[in-house]
């Protein structure tokens, strides 16, 4: 089984979905990108990991395409280093790297 933090899995689920009320079926399902709607293929999609449905309910499965999950990882990237006391203290933790991997690889 792969490492998580090798692949970006963690880091992917910390990025936050638009209102997940308001996505379409095909955002839901990830065969369109969950932010600017971008059709996907497999070779260019990151998968985001299942998430919770409107409501709490059935789970959803959304991807994004390259461009906004380097977009969103620089705007989380920010925001964590800002927030976090380990990053704080300058001792980078690993939902740092990662973050700043994703923004600057994104599709990788």
């Amino acid at each position: 089984m792969p490492d998580l933090r090798e692949t970006g899995a963690e880091a992917l689920a910390l990025l936050p979905l638009p209102n997940v009320s308001a996505l379409s079926q095909r955002q839901t399902e990830g065969t369109i990108c969950v932010w600017c709607g971008a059709g996907l293929i497999p070779y260019t999609a990151r998968d985001l990991g299942a998430r919770p449905g409107p409501g709490g309910g059935t789970q959803i499965f959304p991807r994004g395409c390259g461009k906004c999950v380097r977009a969103k990882a620089a705007e989380v990237y920010k925001i964590h280093v800002s927030q976090c006391g380990k990053c704080l203290r300058n001792a980078p933790c690993a939902d740092r790297n990662d973050l700043r991997h994703l923004a600057s690889q994104g599709a990788s």
